[in-house]
């Protein structure tokens, strides 16, 4: 039997960032060498330094790769025919960006649970994010005192990546996947209520 073909240079930029993002997911940053890597990928160790030139310029690429996805989730929800601007546009896309990507979703939980400085860039990215997207929603932003706007980002945060860092646990709980389809529409319906009406309101 033939061994698996090897990714063309055009090719070997993509293939190494899926295999960088699935390793570093599976052993974290420290524990993975570029040298495996680029087993991983099919490719020669030259080409990950020609395409990265180190460990750390791959990483870049890995967070760029996840967190540049949300463009095209949001491309994806309007295709669903979803209101352009709406709440229920940036859920589907968050569900579509964290839910439906088991990788993508893996390696953001094991950079946020290792805790490093890449973990507090990270999350200062996904804040960022999801300020513009409070800005964007609320009808008045300024009638919100500032303390309760900034509080409001982290809500939204921690209601996208609580299932996503309980995930293995949750699985448990609810003998479920809980990011199959169902379960994960479910529970951007019931957070879109939540944010639009209150808990306890």
């Amino acid at each position: 039997m033939a061994p698996p073909a090897r990714p063309n240079r055009g090719d070997a930029r993509a293939a190494l960032v899926a295999a960088g993002r699935n390793l570093f997911a599976l052993q974290g940053y420290d524990a993975t060498t570029t040298r495996q890597i680029a087993a991983e990928a099919a490719v020669s160790h030259a080409l990950l330094r020609y395409h990265f030139s180190t460990k750390a310029g791959l990483r870049d690429a890995v967070d760029e790769d996840v967190l540049g996805s949300f463009a095209d989730a949001v491309a994806s929800a309007r295709e669903e025919g979803i209101e352009h601007g709406s709440l229920a546009e940036v859920g589907r896309a968050t569900a579509l960006l964290f839910g439906a990507d088991r990788e993508r979703r893996r390696y953001v939980r094991r950079v946020l649970i290792d805790g490093d400085d890449r973990a507090a860039a990270l999350l200062t990215r996904l804040v960022a994010g999801a300020e513009r997207e409070v800005e964007r929603l609320l009808p008045q932003p300024s009638t919100l005192p500032p303390q309760e706007r900034s509080w409001a980002t982290y809500q939204i945060l921690f209601l996208i990546l609580g299932p996503l860092l309980l995930e293995p646990a949750l699985h448990t709980v609810l003998g479920d996947d809980p990011f199959a389809p169902e379960t994960l529409a479910e529970r951007s319906k019931a957070n879109q209520r939540l944010l639009r009406h209150g808990l306890l309101a």
